[in-house]
């Protein structure tokens, strides 16, 4: 049985951890499956454990700590894995040397984003780690197209994987009015949302500017915001200098994502940078419409009037003639997205994602028993 040993920082909840853990479970039947976490184990660890994965901590401080190729190198030796495959674009050179020393015969690094936040010292860094895999897999084309562009390294390198998405699970039969009871949402409005962690790259900001736009233009609108971090209190102080709190509500409930989904009548997404954003195929399952800024992977699952609705620029106003494009046109906005919803549950399954793991899994140990390692 093949033993493939996946090295990530922690299985906090997030749409890079929660695509692992799903590969996990797919794999897990016929793979011997090892999690090493770099810094701590979080809140999808027992997810891994129940699919029959051993889970490793090492519990180093940050993503620079000079101990960590000693203790992965020691985890290696240890437990010899086939395939050490790594989820820690731009600071994964500790593990690829690592895998190296201890003789591992296939090395694979991730590319899940456009890495726009890497300064210099981080593309050093990745382009040294670079010389030590045999292949570096990607969500989208857009990510791919991205690496290669700014990293030294060879294309041929790469592997495009998309993400997959269990769409059954975002479908919500829950009713309306308790939800809106629950959230404390007021009735007959058309619900605006957005799911996005609050950090720079996703712009808030812009999301707020639309909707003054759009509570300028119609009455009845309220804007749903999901998620947390860092800008929470700084989006915040925005919409309460501009005198909207009461047209907005908050919530970080991701066990409710589904019934979440389902009160929006439109999913926006303003980000300035995306690689292959989960949220976009979750809305599309759950029957959500979405309106997406048109950049990097999201052109991949969007397309313009066909699945979905894309922005081409960063003006509030576009966004908001496109919010209300859907809102306008009940009936094309039903079909575009029951369109959205036949494509990524025949093109983003999770099933679908597994097998392709698989079969590139297999693919390159043949390739290093044939190199002899």
């Amino acid at each position: 049985m093949t033993k493939v040993c996946y090295v990530i920082p922690s299985l906090s909840v997030g749409g890079t951890e929660r695509q692992l853990t799903e590969l996990v479970q797919g794999l897990a039947p016929d793979h011997e499956i090892i999690v090493v976490c770099t810094r701590f184990n979080g809140a999808l660890a027992g997810d891994v454990r129940r699919a029959g994965a051993s889970l490793h901590v090492l519990g180093t401080k940050t993503a620079w700590d000079p101990s960590l190729f000693w203790k992965l190198r020691t985890v290696f030796r240890r437990l010899r894995p086939d395939i050490v495959h790594t989820f820690m674009s731009g600071f994964d050179l500790a593990a690829n040397l690592a895998a190296r020393s201890a003789g591992v015969g296939a090395v694979i690094s991730s590319r899940r984003e456009l890495a726009t936040w890497m300064r210099r010292r981080h593309r050093l860094m990745q382009d040294w780690a670079n010389r030590y895999v045999d292949c570096i897999v990607a969500n989208s084309n857009a990510v791919a197209e991205y690496a290669t562009a700014n990293e030294k390294v060879d294309s041929a390198l790469f592997h495009v994987i998309p993400n997959g998405v269990r769409a059954e699970t975002f479908v919500s039969r829950a009713d309306r009015h308790d939800l809106l009871v629950r959230h404390r949402i007021p009735f007959h409005c058309r619900i605006i949302g957005i799911v996005a962690n609050f950090s720079p790259v996703k712009d808030h900001a812009l999301f707020v500017q639309t909707a003054k736009l759009l509570l300028k233009r119609r009455a009845g609108v309220h804007f749903l915001m999901i998620g947390n971090g860092r800008l929470v209190g700084s989006v915040d102080s925005m919409i309460d200098a501009l005198g909207m709190a009461s047209c907005f509500t908050r919530a970080t409930a991701l066990p409710e994502m589904p019934e979440l989904y389902a009160l929006m009548d439109v999913s926006v997404l303003c980000s300035k940078a995306e690689g292959s954003p989960n949220v976009i195929m979750e809305s599309m399952a759950a029957g959500t419409p979405v309106v997406a800024a048109a950049v990097g992977g999201v052109i991949e699952l969007v397309r313009d009037g066909d699945t979905g609705r894309l922005v081409f620029s960063r003006e509030p106003r576009d966004f908001a003639d496109a919010i209300e494009w859907v809102l306008n046109h009940p009936a094309e906005s039903r079909a575009l997205a029951d369109r959205a919803g036949q494509f990524v549950r025949k093109e983003f399954t999770i099933e679908k994602m597994v097998e392709s793991y698989r079969r590139l899994y297999a693919e390159l140990l043949a390739n290093a028993r044939g190199k002899g390692r």
